[in-house]
């Protein structure tokens, strides 16, 4: 649970500091329908590759978070917010999550940055 608590209140916050939250998990997401409308296309294209894989299924919240960025939107982070969700009970539980959300972490970020010109430009 601390390690949650901690992404969201330093993390997070950090991130918005800089201009953009790079991950808004989805129970944690309200989005403008125009956003969506954005991206929607490419978000709901089918996997191809493996590298496809990792970006769009093994974390998709990263992956529509990605493409939100990259088309100009800002990703805020409020702090007075309030929701729920569900922690793993055990580090058994805590390990598949992680496995699955860190390479998808590092496909978006090298998806990411490998477009960074594009995306600096679409967001001056």
């Amino acid at each position: 649970i601390f390690e949650y608590a901690a992404g969201f209140w330093f993390q997070k916050v950090a991130e918005h500091m800089f201009g953009t939250v790079l991950c808004t998990p989805g129970c944690f997401s309200v989005f403008r329908a125009k956003a969506l409308r954005d991206v929607v296309g490419e978000y709901s294209d089918h996997v191809k590759t493996p590298a496809d894989f990792l970006k769009m299924d093994m974390g998709e919240d990263r992956w529509l978070s990605t493409l939100l960025i990259s088309k100009g939107w800002r990703l805020e982070y409020a702090a007075t917010s309030k929701c729920k969700t569900r922690c793993p009970d055990d580090f058994e539980e805590f390990f598949k999550q992680r496995r699955r959300w860190i390479p998808s972490t590092l496909a978006n970020l090298f998806d990411f940055l490998s477009h960074s010109g594009d995306i600096w430009k679409n967001n001056e």
